[in-house]
């Protein structure tokens, strides 16, 4: 179980593919694919087990944190530009709770995905659970 933190356009409202005819199917998961894959090169995907971050988040403060701690793991959500500077205070608690490696680790690949973000305005962090 985890969490896929992602930068990315603003998306469309979701259209129904049910009509669409094969070539279209097709064509729309070709672009998709394509975009998930610059994504990747550029930095925008960050994939969090919930084992890793829900223990940070709990010693950070939990469900005080104004962002991180709402997230929902089971759940998508889609942040905007007005969210960045509280997850980066939230992002600075996690900092302040760290107490191993592998917290360090996550808590850097955070901030790197943050410095992306601030570096490209037009997009959104979707937050997408499974």
């Amino acid at each position: 179980m985890g969490l896929l933190l992602v930068l990315r356009p603003p998306q469309p409202r979701p259209k129904s593919l049910r009509r669409a005819t094969r070539a279209q199917r097709r064509e729309h998961h070709r672009a998709n694919a394509e975009e998930w894959m610059t994504a990747r090169q550029r930095g925008w995907v960050l994939d969090v087990e919930v084992e890793e971050l829900l223990p940070l988040v709990n010693s950070a403060g939990g469900s005080r944190l104004p962002l991180l701690g709402q997230l929902d793991p089971w759940s998508d959500s889609v942040l905007d530009r007005r969210d960045l500077l509280q997850l980066e205070a939230d992002v600075d608690r996690l900092d302040a709770a760290v107490d191993n490696d592998a917290q360090r680790e996550l808590v850097a690949a955070m901030r790197k995905l943050l410095m992306c973000w601030r570096s490209e305005p037009d997009l959104m962090l979707h937050c997408y659970g499974d």
